[in-house]
């Protein structure tokens, strides 16, 4: 059953004024703390958020929408905000939220213990799509834990499983197709015996998902993978290889998987994310790690399966903490209407945004860290008037990884 969820109205932590500046080299402009001198209720819910009254053109609106971690983003194609976000533990759960005139509309859309980052996508029809990883009991065990896909809409949501062999199905990201078929990728950890690493899941001819490895080997699951569909339809993988230290990309072709490398200098591919332009160039946003507490935002584009990778530096994090409750999917690329790249990153201290223009990274602050450090997870969309949409996190308890779900945006 799902449970729609009325949060209680809770004070904004707090509110920040940036501005971008046009840099040959990254470098971070400053950010100016503001007194917050007014709060609006956002409508039914009693959810919290900045009055506009103290925004101006420019600035970042932050709004708290529930208590939880490592929340995703998508936006319909109407440009209605949607997110996916859990409570990690054994008495865990899985939300969804829309944000609709009234304030943000929540539904607890399974009960249970889950394992995130999940991750969210709308179809071109404005159905929803969510995945998350169920380790199918209370306790968890290695011969249980699949993935699983939510589909619908606020308040009437569909839930089935990929099911497979093995605890698989960690770190889910979902992507859906030009024409409204889902497509998840997940990885079957060698932490607990998998050896496939890397899987894809998409649905037969019969609606039943099925998993195939895309050839990476073991992995572990603790760096993450991405999927997205280009036009011709055909699926790529992207993912951190451990034993070369390196950015992979697969692509599914008429004779099965192939892999190549994209970037294998240093130790560098962590927490990627994958998109494809209406025109099939292929945009990723990466880490390199460079020490315990350093590393490198990195962004690679090619103009097409054939091209030449072209890799720059974005901006540097020197507040990270790496772990089994530490980072998850720490960047995140999306594309403007002129398929221009825009990547979104956090450490535990800073979340910034960086827009390639004219070659040049323009970077701004979206937020800092208050009295709780940022779950160093972000999901960034960018909307047809070229609106920035940023879902992140607070933890406020690291061994349980409790926190608040925020949503920020400008214009």
């Amino acid at each position: 059953m799902h449970t729609h969820i009325s949060s209680t109205p809770s004070v904004p932590t707090h509110l920040r004024r940036t501005r971008a500046v046009a840099t040959h080299a990254p470098q971070r402009v400053g950010v100016d703390r503001l007194a917050i001198v007014a709060i609006a209720l956002a409508g039914a819910l009693g959810l919290a958020a900045v009055s506009s009254s103290v925004v101006v053109a420019g600035d970042w609106q932050l709004q708290r929408v529930d208590e939880g971690t490592k929340p995703a983003l998508a936006l319909t194609p109407d440009g209605q905000p949607v997110m996916v976000y859990m409570l990690e533990r054994q008495d865990g759960w899985v939300r969804i939220a829309v944000l609709e005139a009234g304030g943000w509309q929540i539904d607890q859309v399974a009960d249970g213990y889950f394992y995130g980052p999940p991750d969210i996508a709308a179809g071109p029809d404005g159905v929803i799509h969510a995945a998350y990883h169920d380790h199918q009991d209370s306790q968890f065990q290695p011969d249980k834990g699949d993935a699983v896909h939510v589909s619908g809409g606020a308040g009437d949501w569909t839930t089935t499983t990929a099911a497979d062999d093995g605890h698989d199905g960690w770190d889910n990201r979902i992507t859906v197709d030009a024409d409204g078929r889902p497509h998840m990728v997940g990885v079957d950890p060698e932490d607990f015996g998998g050896v496939d690493g890397i899987e894809y899941y998409s649905l037969d001819a019969q609606g039943e998902w099925q998993a195939e490895p895309v050839g990476s080997g073991p992995q572990t699951y603790r760096w993450g993978a991405s999927v997205a569909v280009d036009p011709a339809g055909v699926p790529w993988v992207s993912y951190y290889d451990g034993a070369t230290a390196a950015l992979m990309l697969a692509g599914r072709g008429t004779e099965g998987w192939q892999v190549e490398t994209v970037d294998d200098d240093a130790d560098t591919g962590l927490y990627s994310e994958l998109v494809i332009d209406p025109e099939g160039g292929q945009h990723i946003s990466y880490l390199e790690r460079l020490g315990e507490t350093e590393g490198t935002v990195k962004y690679a584009f090619r103009e097409g399966p054939q091209g030449e990778w072209d890799i720059s530096a974005v901006d540097d994090l020197g507040a990270l903490f790496i772990g089994f409750t530490g980072a998850r999917n720490l960047t995140s690329v999306a594309l403007a209407p002129d398929s221009s790249p825009w990547v979104a990153y956090s450490d535990e201290q800073v979340m910034s945004l960086a827009h390639l223009v004219d070659g040049d990274w323009q970077i701004e602050t979206v937020t800092e860290a208050g009295e709780a450090p940022l779950g160093q997870i972000v999901s960034l969309e960018i909307d047809a008037q070229d609106r920035p949409h940023v879902a992140f996190a607070e933890v406020t308890d690291k061994s349980q990884l409790d926190g608040s779900v925020w949503y920020a945006t400008r214009d």
